[in-house]
């Protein structure tokens, strides 16, 4: 049997690594030929399986800059084949400023003779770094070494991984080819694992689910989950100006509770937005952190699903996370992923431009032949893209990285 050491955030803990891994054990651990041993927050909650092989061990605190060499200390205890690591550059969550603690654990790994593999759920080019280095009171002073720095990241990132799987929405994307040409990694060390996708559990008809949101005759251009300002939600706002006037029943629907501090501030730059432009029962804040039992609530209302980033350096969670709901995507064409996101069956608009964005949301929603087609394109590429495929592409990695 293989055991896994898998390394990560788990829920209750708010990042898309947490739901993320719970679904790949669950799926690694369904047919009886792995075991995983879970390395994890001291909050996370057991994961329970009909098969028993997960243990989940409360052992990490991330802003603890010493966690490595606890983490190191366990593995020894459990004997992994292999170290599994999600991995999105955070610091919250990873320690440091950008994680840096997690490339130190990786390090000792490799040093002490365990295999490691990574998922990196958040690949920034090197052009992304010197922007965002650029919006940082303090370091946008030094933006001009972020690309050297961030080589040197990324060149220790190498270092402590045998495989590294970059999270990507199609094989041979153009988020691997912009990787390699960026970062010089050996071609034959990088492989890709397209963001799994899942068929809703439950789905309501528009009409009970829009009633039971207290928004009954509206349609909803939902957007969905944390509020930070690299989702471009302002240019949505902006967009709904026009919107008004061509279709008054449509009210966007902003659900998901502020991220961060940074989130508090940017959602109340939004509510001044909203009461500025008089949108106010056009544009409606569910600051809260939705339940995963209300969720298909708000999806079973919408009319369209909108993703106006301005910043997009993931295979977007949350659009292959929904798509199965059969309600069209409009998206930013931001980032390396958008274009290729659920086999290219999401309508695009220039990122930051709400006379495009408008543009877009006129003619989806004024044509439902054509959100009909879109919803039902998508449903066909989530039936292919599982979780079961996702689990079978991982396993196969883990014998690439162990060479068997």
């Amino acid at each position: 049997m293989l055991r896994v050491a898998m390394v990560s955030p788990l829920p209750p803990q708010r990042t898309g690594e947490s739901l993320y891994t719970v679904k790949l054990i669950t799926e690694l651990v369904r047919t009886g030929k792995v075991q995983v041993t879970a390395l994890t927050g001291k909050d996370a909650e057991a994961i329970v399986t009909e098969t028993g092989l997960v243990e989940v061990l409360n052992v990490w605190k991330g802003r603890n800059l010493l966690y490595p060499f606890a983490l190191v200390k366990h593995l020894k205890r459990i004997r992994p084949h292999i170290v599994h690591v999600q991995f999105g550059p955070h610091g919250e969550v990873y320690g440091g400023l950008f994680g840096e603690p997690m490339l130190l654990f990786l390090i000792l790994c490799r040093l002490v003779g365990f295999r490691t593999t990574v998922t990196l759920h958040s690949t920034w080019m090197a052009d992304q770094v010197v922007e965002r280095a650029g919006t940082f009171r303090f370091l946008g002073r030094f933006s001009f070494l972020a690309r050297a720095a961030f080589r040197a990241y990324m060149r220790l990132l190498d270092w402590g991984t045998d495989v590294l799987q970059l999270s990507t929405v199609k094989t041979n994307s153009l988020l691997r080819k912009a990787f390699l040409r960026d970062f010089s990694y050996r071609p034959e060390k990088v492989v890709e694992i397209p963001h799994p996708c899942r068929l809703p559990t439950r789905q309501l008809d528009r009409k009970s689910a829009s009633e039971m949101l207290g928004l009954p005759d509206r349609r909803i251009v939902l957007i969905f989950g944390f509020i930070r300002r690299g989702k471009g939600i302002d240019v949505a706002v902006n967009a709904m100006q026009r919107i008004r006037d061509f279709q008054p029943n449509t009210i966007m629907l902003i659900a998901g509770t502020p991220q961060d501090k940074e989130g508090m501030v940017y959602l109340q730059e939004l509510r001044e937005q909203t009461k500025r432009l008089s949108l106010d029962d056009h544009v409606r804040f569910d600051t809260e952190f939705i339940p995963e039992e209300r969720v298909p609530v708000y999806f079973s209302a919408a009319s369209v699903i909108l993703f106006p980033y301005t910043e997009s350096v993931g295979a977007s969670g949350p659009i292959h996370n929904y798509a199965g709901y059969g309600i069209p995507i409009v998206a930013a064409d931001v980032g390396y992923h958008m274009r290729e996101s659920i086999g290219g069956n999401v309508l695009l608009f220039k990122a930051g431009d709400s006379k495009s964005l408008t543009k877009r949301l006129t003619e989806i929603l004024s044509d439902d032949n054509l959100a009909t087609r879109l919803g039902q394109s998508q449903v066909s590429y989530v039936r292919k893209e599982t979780w079961r495929r996702a689990s079978s592409r991982t396993v196969e990695y883990y014998k690439r990285a162990l060479k068997i």
